[in-house]
């Protein structure tokens, strides 16, 4: 059970209701009992109150774009050129739009794993690259970063580029995302690219990093993002919007019961248990072109034809998924007014959601402490 703490709004439900004679009077711990409502009725208020926030994302004025390594990247690695683009295109229409945006890119590692893949490949003797061991070997992290992130971000310069903007290169240690005074650091910095009319691209510096657990599983799983470092510069930066693009159209509720299908979030309810499967598909490219609705989609294999459009299943793992949430959830408690979980994949997600349309799912910021 939870309370509703606002007692003058819950009592004029109650007169409607011919129930709020009896209250009249009464002392504070009285109402303060009858004031309760189900968690139920607190998860509808909590759907009115994001639907008012999808129609004021029209007023965001400064934007938060992470692009996740499912968006940024296929599964095989390589930069995926047309989402990218696609973004691109999306962020040069909010910029004439008078809006600030910052983009946190993913993707450094697996981009270079893919180029020193097929570097090593090319420079392995025949008898060695059909060894089972040489061809399961793992590429070092620390230096696929490095391969990676010029690899990012020659192709974001590119792409800007075609639409006369100018972006700049915001590399973040691991230690600096916990350490206020460099962050300070970071938001001036960024801040003072928005003032010059560039696009902030920031990334986490993993070339440097320490952090033991891989990006990927052996599942080709990712297991850990760039979430927290866009969580905390979107606090810094006072936000309006954090947009989190991942290859789901949304967050998916596990069915109550074992059969049925996960649902759509709409807006997020904690503690909820996510799916990563046997999600609804999404639309395919032919109907996105004409405006129709979703389609049906079985296949929930991971191969990239079927990515974005007939997909059934998620590429973040269970702990990424987790640490998705995490963020949002720590975005909106420090000062962001909403996140948005949603796909990369569409053409038009970035502009949909400002559009204030209902697609992905929105994190609200925490209820006020009561004063009763």
């Amino acid at each position: 059970m939870m309370y509703y703490f606002n007692g003058e709004k819950r009592l004029r439900a109650l007169t409607r209701a011919n129930t709020a004679a009896s209250l009249v009077g009464a002392p504070k711990r009285y109402l303060k009992r009858f004031l309760r409502i189900p968690e139920a009725g607190m998860r509808a208020a909590a759907f009115e109150q994001q639907h008012a926030t999808r129609s004021g994302f029209r007023f965001a004025k400064r934007v938060v774009i992470k692009v996740g390594t499912p968006v940024a990247t296929h599964i095989d690695g390589n930069i995926a050129l047309g989402r990218i683009g696609a973004l691109v295109e999306q962020i040069a229409q909010l910029r004439q739009e008078g809006r600030d945006v910052v983009v946190i890119t993913s993707g450094a590692i697996g981009t270079g794993s893919a180029r020193m893949r097929r570097a090593s490949i090319l420079s392995t003797r025949l008898g060695d690259s059909l060894d089972p061991e040489s061809a399961q070997k793992r590429v070092d992290e620390n230096a696929a970063a490095a391969v990676g992130q010029s690899m990012l971000m020659n192709m974001y310069e590119t792409l800007f580029a075609r639409y006369n903007m100018s972006c700049a290169q915001v590399l973040v240690t691991e230690s600096d995302i916990d350490d206020e005074e460099m962050m300070a650091h970071v938001r001036d910095t960024t801040a003072e690219l928005l003032q010059l009319g560039c696009v902030p691209v920031v990334n986490e510096n993993d070339a440097t990093t320490g952090r033991k657990e891989a990006v990927l599983s052996k599942a080709n799983e990712v297991t850990w993002d760039n979430d927290a470092l866009a969580s905390k510069l979107a606090a810094e930066l006072r936000a309006d919007l954090l947009l989190l693009l991942t290859d789901m159209d949304g967050l998916y509720a596990q069915p109550a019961t074992g059969g049925g299908a996960p649902t759509r979030l709409a807006c997020y309810v904690p503690r909820t248990e996510l799916a990563r499967s046997g999600l609804s598909a999404l639309a395919t490219t032919s109907e996105l072109r004409h405006g129709s609705s979703g389609a049906s989609g079985a296949a929930a294999g991971l191969s990239d034809e079927k990515r974005g459009e007939f997909s059934g299943r998620t590429r973040m793992a269970r702990e990424g998924l987790a640490a998705l949430v995490d963020a949002a959830c720590f975005a909106t408690a420090h000062g962001v007014r909403a996140a948005v979980v949603t796909t990369g994949h569409h053409p038009r997600a970035v502009v949909r959601v400002l559009r204030g349309e209902d697609v992905g799912t929105v994190f609200l910021p925490p209820p006020a402490p009561s004063k009763l």
